[in-house]
């Protein structure tokens, strides 16, 4: 840019984050602008000021809480993530140093709130395997199959074996039962990303719009255990469109749950039944350790929070060391499943 065109970088953060504060078709517009490289003075006019003095506000809480905020012009922006349709103009980050670097292999796996115990174990695994292959997994922090794919990496080692996209500021968290889970997260390498300034809530159409950044982070995306009206799929299809692997965990064909899955294969999706199929598309078809794919199952009781706590003794610092275990799995109704011996 001309000098009579620079914007600072204070300037142009604030700018940014005031974009994805204006109407959505402003927004849509200016965002076009901006992915154009037509980001100048004219386009910064075109921003209310009120919004551009929130966008200042924004910035200066996020830095004083200690996230990472990084610009779509900045150079730490991730490359795969540019080229989807309107990318995030700014993504909020908390971490363990203050600044995160984007892994190189990412897949994404996201699936049902509501999958079975025996669900989320196999996610768990699948994503355990992929995680000790190199790859960091993205999901989305949610009840099931996200919060199982974020565990089962998390067993992996690794600079980085998961992080977490959500529709919230970072000074939120949603569920609030995955505040554990999250610090866990933070403190292995990972993160907890966003494109919502802090305060910002959760709405509906936030977890549709966060979705498109997992699809968008990832080189391809699992899907495991999706109903006809689940996210999920939105996640998939944006993955499809732009280009990346869309690979579905074969379930049952008449169940419910499955028939948003069962809509992906036959619209071209590649079918798996557990990680290796997804690693051989990479040409990383390792042999599986030791004893990795043994077939023994623990015993699960579901029962209420309340009756868990009452029927079994524990107190809720018992059942977070059990979650961070994998010995507990939460499940939405404000219920939990626990392994017996």
């Amino acid at each position: 840019m001309d000098e009579e065109n620079t914007v600072s970088n204070t300037e142009l953060s604030a700018a940014l984050i005031a974009v994805g504060l204006t109407p959505p078709r402003m927004r849509v517009e200016l965002t076009q602008a901006i992915v154009q490289g037509e980001f100048r003075r004219e386009v910064l006019a075109a921003i209310p000021a009120e919004l551009l003095r929130r966008g200042h506000q924004y910035l200066s809480e996020s830095k004083r809480l200690g996230f990472s905020i990084i610009p779509y012009t900045s150079l730490e922006y991730p490359a795969q993530l540019r080229v989807i349709d309107l990318p995030p103009l700014v993504l909020f980050a908390k971490n363990k140093s203050g600044h995160f670097t984007f892994p190189k292999k990412i897949l994404g796996v996201v699936g049902a709130r509501a999958a079975s115990v025996e669900t989320c174990h196999v996610t768990s695994r699948i994503a355990h395997r992929l995680a000790d292959c190199g790859f960091s997994i993205a999901s989305g922090l949610a009840l099931g199959v996200d919060a199982a794919a974020h565990r089962g990496a998390l067993e992996a080692s690794g600079p980085c074996p998961t992080f977490a996209v959500v529709a919230h500021g970072l000074d939120l968290l949603y569920p609030p039962s995955h505040r554990a889970l999250s610090e866990i997260i933070v403190a292995q390498g990972g993160a907890i990303l966003s494109e919502y300034p802090p305060g910002i809530v959760a709405h509906k159409h936030h977890f549709l719009e966060r979705n498109r950044i997992i699809a968008g982070l990832s080189q391809g995306v699992v899907v495991i255990a999706a109903g006809e009206r689940s996210g999920s799929l939105v996640t998939a299809r944006c993955a499809a469109d732009y280009g990346r692997d869309v690979f579905v965990l074969q379930g049952d064909e008449h169940d419910p749950r499955e028939r948003g899955a069962q809509r992906l294969l036959e619209d071209g999706a590649i079918p798996i039944s557990g990680a290796d199929e997804v690693l051989a598309e990479y040409g990383l078809a390792i042999p599986a350790q030791e004893g990795r794919e043994a077939t023994g199952r623990p015993g699960w009781m579901t029962v209420s929070m309340a009756e868990c706590r009452a029927r079994l003794g524990l107190s809720e610092a018992e059942i977070l060391r059990m979650e961070l275990a994998g010995r507990v799995v939460r499940l939405p109704g404000n219920r939990v499943s626990v392994q017996v011996d």
